[in-house]
């Protein structure tokens, strides 16, 4: 799940002219979190490790400059990569593979963070991951820093309109249903409520469980203690989604027929057969991205539209 890291860029030299005939820097310094990169403009050579990058990458026209990206591809890109190699798996990046491509910028996200100091040696190396509480900021500031960085500013713009339009419309029809609504991660036969940006914060779902207390500044992140069915049960959601991790990672993933005997089956959702299986690999191994976000936002209101 991803949350809008912010950047500042610095056009530090000009050379040459962008597809519009308009003067462009010949290298970018992005910073970000306290730290810098220099990055030539336009690059052509691109290892990313997020999927939502890649998937806006394609949308804005740029992705054949996409050499490589990690093995586990979520299926909406399944077609996209055929040329790409494999940069290894999400925690552990194939270095030496990833040296050999000669890229020009390397695409992290927080997965990859004990790795980022010998991906820095290789490329320019930015964490794309996103932060903060506006979802759509990070997803809008990611789509403009890749329009930027790729000479396709235009594109990102108007992709970003067609994007604000269709969640606008669709947090509509969300409020109007007045469901609340429960989002679960499921992980080795145990569940855990999810804060997914996307559902709650962007299409602003009523939730069936408050909002979790905020944690004091400096704290460690806390993972979601899991739930048992009978937590799930009691809060009565009118829908439920839930995200299969173990599925998205290549474990065993859950047995729904498990759940008909559950407390699970007295939750209104379950009633009205409301409980939705989003697809994991788009969103626990994806998302932020210009394709990607568009997906999501139709998987949820398919479920609304019942």
């Amino acid at each position: 799940m991803k949350k809008a890291a912010l950047f500042t860029l610095l056009a530090l030299a000009t050379a040459g002219c962008s597809h519009d005939g308009q003067q462009r820097p010949a290298t970018l310094k992005v910073t970000q979190a306290g730290q810098q990169a220099e990055i030539a403009h336009d690059p052509q050579r691109i290892v990313t490790f997020d999927y939502g990058s890649y998937d806006s990458l394609i949308v804005l026209g740029a992705g054949e400059r996409v050499l490589a990206v990690p093995g586990n591809v979520p299926p909406y890109l399944a077609d996209k990569v055929g040329r790409t190699q494999d940069a290894g798996n999400m925690k552990t990046p194939d270095i030496d593979a990833i040296a050999a491509l000669k890229p020009d910028l390397i695409l992290i996200t927080g997965r990859q963070s004990e790795s980022r100091q010998a991906l820095q040696a290789l490329a320019p190396t930015l964490d794309i991951g996103i932060t903060g509480d506006d979802y759509f900021a990070g997803v809008a500031n990611n789509a403009r820093l890749l329009g930027q960085l790729v000479d396709k500013s235009a594109e990102a713009q108007q992709a970003l309109s067609a994007l604000q339009s269709k969640a606008e419309k669709a947090r509509q029809q969300v409020a109007a249903s007045g469901q609340r609504t429960l989002v679960l991660t499921h992980n080795e036969g145990r569940f855990a409520p999810t804060e997914h940006a996307l559902i709650y914060s962007l299409l602003q779902a009523p939730r069936a469980l408050p909002l979790p207390a905020p944690q004091p500044a400096g704290t460690p992140r806390q993972r979601p203690l899991p739930l048992d069915a009978d937590a799930i049960a009691a809060a009565r959601p009118d829908v439920i989604f839930i995200i299969d991790r173990s599925a998205a990672i290549g474990a065993t993933p859950l047995d729904v027929t498990t759940l008909a005997d559950s407390p699970l089956a007295r939750t209104p959702a379950a009633q009205a057969k409301q409980v939705v299986y989003l697809d994991p690999a788009l969103w626990y191994l994806s998302g932020g991205g210009l394709k990607s976000v568009d997906l999501q936002i139709d998987q949820v209101l398919a479920a609304y539209s019942r």
